[in-house]
């Protein structure tokens, strides 16, 4: 594997675990959130690549 390749692939791995800890931040105070019940976003943005853009795109409720 190429030195550049790692290097990207661990930057994706940050960029990943920090919007999950945003995501997590976000949906704890929440009392609405849309689509599924909380542990189910976060369930979705734990086990996928990315899940919590769409959870911070698609699943925010109103409050």
């Amino acid at each position: 594997m190429d030195g550049a390749f790692i290097i990207v692939l661990i930057g994706l791995l940050v960029i990943n675990l920090a919007l999950i800890s945003w995501a997590i931040m976000d949906i704890m105070p929440r009392k609405n959130v849309k689509y599924l019940p909380k542990i189910g976003w976060i369930v979705f943005f734990t086990f996928i690549i990315f899940g919590s853009v769409v959870y911070l795109f698609v699943g925010r409720g109103e409050d």
